[in-house]
């Protein structure tokens, strides 16, 4: 098995049609379908829509569900991913895709950040979206922006503190309150 990615302050996005997107940010969707496997990344994404409907899933969500495009729409966590349940672990899950990415943890930001251009596959966001990301949260997650911003101490769960060696990643500390703790 790979080593998971450590690093401190590690964030990723994800882009996804609408209106998976802001199912992830406001229904609860848990499982992200692949067709590739997301390789060893456990941790937090920033949840990005992109500027592509799937116009037939449209008919399983509410009329009134808001449909940012370009922009990101949650702060979300990959918490695992699998391969091996043909479509049975979620109602969300596809029994056709190869992966389920299993997503916990989403915080859906009252404001999209707009005018985000997204990729495939998941990608690294810059310091300045960052920036953004941590700005638009609400009041609740203030943990999630330090996270965001990089803010050494500020959040007791999130950051990997690295050992004295400097690669070794040293144990994190559990804070069950803290929305970007480790997943184990």
């Amino acid at each position: 098995m790979a080593p998971m990615i450590c690093e401190p302050y590690s964030v990723r996005a994800l882009t996804l049609w609408q209106p998976y997107a802001s199912a992830v940010a406001a229904l609860g969707k848990d499982i992200e379908n692949r067709g590739w496997s997301p390789g060893n990344y456990r941790g937090l994404i920033l949840v990005h829509a992109g500027k592509a409907t799937d116009r037939a899933a449209l008919r399983y969500v509410p009329q009134d569900l808001t449909l940012p495009r370009s922009a990101v729409v949650a702060i979300a966590r990959i918490a695992g991913a699998h391969t091996d349940c043909a479509g049975e672990c979620s109602p969300w899950a596809d029994q056709d895709s190869t992966w389920h990415l299993e997503l916990s943890g989403a915080v859906q930001l009252p404001t999209p950040v707009t005018q985000v251009t997204g990729r495939q596959r998941i990608w690294v966001p810059d310091d300045a979206l960052r920036q953004r990301v941590a700005a638009a949260l609400p009041p609740g997650a203030a943990c999630l922006a330090a996270h965001l911003r990089k803010e050494p101490g500020a959040c007791t769960g999130g950051a990997v503190a690295y050992g004295a060696d400097s690669t070794t990643p040293a144990p994190a500390k559990e804070n069950a309150a803290c929305p970007c703790a480790p997943t184990r």
